[in-house]
């Protein structure tokens, strides 16, 4: 009986190496793929981290003024009646070289509260306040508008 090996070294044509070097091609090509996807959704997460804290600090801004109760306060809406634009920075919103957050507010003019009797004393006077956050390295910015009518005694001669 004649033992002898079935495939000598002398046959043999590289098949297994061609396989494994494709293996290797594949999953390289698959690696690579993973690592750009990753990268991609972390971008996407940090713009997303991003746009909200500058939403909830433009909104906080103009909530804060708008929160104001005391008519002899500076930030407080009444302070602008018949005035022009106030912007104030808030600094308690804002980190330096980093986020700004700021906030107008705007007088709008006379208007005729819903439910009171026309001519009278009582009158409505509209304010627009607007709330602006950027994030300056970031390049993103958020801005936030609310209108709002403050309802009380008005001079009947004059529009504010």
């Amino acid at each position: 009986m004649n033992l002898r090996p079935l495939h000598t070294p002398e046959k043999q044509e590289g098949a297994a190496l061609l396989v494994a070097m494709v293996m290797i091609f594949m999953l390289t090509i698959l690696g690579i793929s993973a690592m750009r996807d990753s990268t991609l959704e972390g971008q996407l997460a940090a713009n997303s981290v991003h746009k909200e804290v500058t939403f909830q600090s433009a909104e906080s801004a103009t909530d804060i003024i708008l929160s104001i109760e005391d008519a002899a306060n500076p930030e407080a809406i009444e302070a602008v009646i018949c005035e022009d634009d106030i912007t104030f920075v808030k600094n308690d919103l804002s980190v330096p070289d980093v986020q700004e957050t700021t906030v107008t507010v705007e007088y709008a003019g006379r208007s005729l509260p819903v439910g009171w009797s026309l001519g009278g004393p009582i009158g409505g006077r509209r304010f627009v306040v607007t709330g602006e956050s950027t994030l300056t390295e970031a390049s993103t910015s958020t801005k936030i508008t609310q209108g709002v009518v403050a309802i009380g005694a008005v001079d009947p001669g004059s529009d504010c």
